[in-house]
C-alpha cells in the first residue's frame, strides 16, 4: 500500500472513514466476489472438497470454518458457531450435511475434517446418507499426531527437550539472539501450521548449524559477555560443545522423522493436489526410515508400528488407494505396488463416483488401455512428460481414448488430502475483531471477514504455485511462531548493538507476555487457546453510524445481499 501511495505522488486524497466503511468496502467486496466466482466456474469440471476445522474465538465460542477447495484455489464459504454442536456426533452430522446441501451434493466428492471420534461418527453418518461422497480425515493432522507419538520415544524426547532449552535461551535474550544471527546468518525457529512439524524443522535447522553454533559459543564475544558467566549460559554452552548425546539423538530423531515431514510438506503444498500422492508417499517414508536405520527390523519396528496405527486405522481410505492407482507417476514406475487393497480401493471408488452401470463398465474396460500404455496413453508414458504435468492435467491431455475413466480419474486426482488451509486462517477473524466490544456493525464486519479470508487464501495459493525449489511450503509467514520454542517465562531481554563491548552489556528492560490485553490475539491448538500479544494485529475502522451498541461477529453470515448472492451468480 505504501509503495502505491509513493507511486501516486503528491495530491493523493486520503479516504475518509465513511468512504472506507461504505463505497471502498463495497468495491473491494465486489472485486473479491469476482475472484471467487472465477474459481467457482471450475467446480463442475473437477468437483470439490469441503474442508472444515474448528477454533475458539475471544468469547470462548467454538467456531467451525468451512472452505471449498479444488486445484484452482480455495475459497471461504462461512464460519458457524458450533459451540453446542461439536461434542454431539448427530448434530455435527446435520451441520456437515447442511453445508453439502448448500454447496451442492453433485459437486462434492469429499468432506475433510480432523479425525476426532465425534467427527468420525458424523462422517460415517454423512456417507450413509450421501452415498456418492467420502468423509476423510485431514492427513496433515494425522501425520502431526504420528510425529507427536514418535516424539515421546526416549531418544526423540532427549533431543527435543534439549533443543527447546537451547532455542529458549537464545531467543529469550536479545544480545544472545543477535550473536547467534551474526554467526549462523539464519533463524533457528520457523513457524509451520502444525506443532510437531515445527519441532522437527527446528531440529533439522539446528543440526545443520552445528558448526556455527559451536563457533558462537567458543568466540571471544561470548567469552566476554555477561551471559557466559551465568548458570543458564554455561549449561547451554555445555549442551552445544560437550554433550555428545544431544547431537547424536538429534541425528537419530531426524533419520526417523524427516521422511514423514516430507510427506507433511507434500500435503501442505498447493502446487499439486495431494490425494494422488499420499498413499505412495507414506509407503516411501516407511522405506526411507528403514533404510536410514540400516534396514534392521529391530531398529525401525517401533517407528513403523506408530505409523501403521495411525495410517491403517485412522487415515487410510479407499480414495487414497484409487488415487495412487490412477496416478501415472506411480502406475508407470518400476516399483508400482500391485497390492490387493489398491485394486479394491479403485473398484469401491468407481462404484461410488460412477453411478451409471454402463459408464462404470466402460471405465473398467478402459483401465486396460491405461495399464498397458495403449492409444494416447503411449504418448504420455515418458517420465519427463509425467513429471511436468499434474496427474489430473496428464489425464486431460492423454485420456481422450478413455473418456469415462478420464472423468473418474480427474475427479479423484483433483482432491486435496488436508484441511490445513482452514488452520492457517484462524487469525483472520481475530485480526479484524480483536476487541471484545468492536465498533464495527455486523454487516461491515462480515464483509471484512469475507474479503480478508478469501484474499489471504488467494495470496497463499498464488505464492504456493510459484514457490522455488529451495523454498519450504511448510514454513509460513501466516502462522505465528510457536511460543514454546521462543519464551517460557518472563525473562530479561535486550536489543543491543553488537558493535558495543559485549562484556559490559546490561539488561535494558523486561519482556513480558500477554500484557497488552486489549489487543491480544487468540491462538488455537489441540490443547486449547492462549492470548498472544501483538500490537499490530488490530484493524480499527470506525463506523460513522455507530450508536454505541455492542456489535460482534455473526458466525452464520452470508457476505452478500440475498438479491446479489455470490453463490447464485453462476448456474451450476
Amino acid at each position: 500500500m505504501l509503495r502505491s501511495v509513493g507511486n501516486y505522488g503528491r495530491g493523493l486524497k486520503r479516504p475518509t472513514a465513511h468512504e472506507l466503511s461504505t463505497t471502498l468496502l463495497m468495491a473491494e467486496e465486489a472485486n473479491t466476489q469476482s475472484i471467487v466466482a472465477e474459481v467457482k466456474k471450475t467446480w463442475i469440471q473437477t468437483r470439490v472438497s469441503i474442508m472444515s476445522d474448528g477454533w475458539k474465538d475471544m468469547r470462548g465460542r467454538q467456531l467451525l470454518n468451512f472452505l471449498i477447495n479444488n486445484p484452482y484455489g480455495t475459497v471461504f464459504l462461512k464460519s458457524v458457531d458450533a459451540s453446542d454442536v461439536v461434542k454431539d456426533a448427530t448434530l455435527l452430522f446435520e451441520l456437515l450435511d447442511s453445508v453439502v446441501e448448500e454447496v451442492g451434493e453433485d459437486l462434492v466428492i469429499q468432506v475433510v475434517t480432523d479425525d476426532a471420534s465425534n467427527y468420525k461418527k458424523a462422517g460415517e453418518m454423512l456417507m450413509k446418507k450421501r452415498t456418492r461422497l467420502w468423509w476423510t480425515p485431514c492427513a496433515a493432522h494425522c501425520i502431526d499426531l504420528i510425529l507427536e507419538k514418535i516424539g515421546s520415544l526416549p531418544q526423540h524426547e532427549n533431543a527435543l527437550r534439549k533443543a527447546k532449552k537451547v532455542s529458549n535461551f537464545i531467543y529469550n535474550y536479545g544480545w544472545v539472539l543477535a550473536l547467534m544471527r551474526k554467526h549462523t546468518k539464519k533463524e533457528l525457529v520457523r513457524a509451520t501450521p502444525t506443532r510437531f512439524a515445527t519441532a522437527y524443522l527446528i531440529l533439522d535447522r539446528m543440526l545443520s548449524l552445528k558448526q556455527p553454533l559451536e563457533q558462537m559459543f567458543t568466540s571471544k564475544e561470548w567469552d566476554e559477555c555477561s551471559w557466559a558467566k551465568k548458570a543458564d549460559g554455561r549449561e547451554i554452552k555445555k549442551i552445544i560443545l560437550r554433550d555428545g548425546s544431544f547431537w547424536s539423538s538429534m541425528s537419530y530423531a531426524l533419520k526417523t522423522t524427516r521422511p514423514l515431514v516430507n510427506v507433511l510438506r507434500m500435503t501442505d503444498s498447493e502446487k499439486l493436489p495431494g490425494m494422488g500422492f499420499i498413499y505412495g508417499s507414506m509407503d516411501k517414508a516407511k522405506e526411507e526410515i528403514a533404510e536410514n536405520l540400516g534396514n534392521e527390523e529391530g531398529a525401525y519396528k517401533e517407528i513403523w508400528k506408530i505409523i501403521d496405527d495411525k495410517w491403517e486405522f485412522q487415515l487410510h481410505r479407499h480414495l487414497h488407494a484409487a488415487a495412487y492407482y490412477l496416478n501415472p507417476r506411480f502406475q508407470y514406475s518400476d516399483n508400482f505396488s500391485t497390492h490387493r487393497e489398491i485394486k479394491i480401493g479403485s473398484m469401491v471408488c468407481m462404484e461410488k463416483l460412477i453411478p451409471n452401470e454402463e459408464d462404470r463398465l466402460q471405465a473398467n474396460i478402459q483401465l486396460q488401455l491405461f495399464q498397458n500404455k495403449k492409444g494416447l496413453f503411449a504418448y504420455g508414458r515418458q517420465q519427463t512428460v509425467i513429471d511436468k504435468l499434474s496427474p489430473s492435467d496428464w489425464w486431460t491431455t492423454y485420456g481422450d481414448d478413455a473418456p469415462e475413466l478420464m472423468g473418474f480419474a480427474v475427479k479423484v486426482l483433483s482432491l486435496t488430502c488436508s484441511s490445513s488451509a482452514c488452520e492457517r486462517n484462524w487469525s483472520t477473524f481475530n485480526l479484524i475483531h480483536t476487541k471484545k466490544r468492536n465498533r464495527l456493525k455486523t454487516t461491515k464486519l462480515n464483509s471484512l471477514v469475507y474479503i480478508m479470508y478469501n484474499r489471504r487464501l488467494q495470496h497463499k495459493f498464488i505464492k504456493r504455485q510459484t514457490l522455488k525449489d529451495d523454498e519450504d511450503p511448510l514454513v509460513s509467514e501466516d502462522v505465528p511462531s510457536d511460543d514454546e520454542w521462543l519464551v517460557t517465562e518472563d525473562v530479561p531481554s535486550a536489543d543491543v548493538d553488537m558493535s558495543q563491548p559485549s562484556g559490559s552489556q546490561q539488561v535494558l528492560g523486561k519482556r513480558k507476555r500477554n500484557t497488552n490485553k486489549g489487543k491480544a490475539l487468540q491462538r488455537v491448538d489441540e490443547d486449547g487457546w492462549e492470548d498472544i500479544s501483538n500490537r499490530n494485529d488490530s484493524l480499527d475502522i470506525s463506523d460513522d453510524d455507530d450508536d454505541g451498541g455492542d456489535y460482534s461477529f455473526d458466525p452464520h453470515f452470508k457476505p452478500l445481499d440475498t438479491n446479489d448472492s455470490l453463490w447464485d451468480t453462476l448456474d451450476i
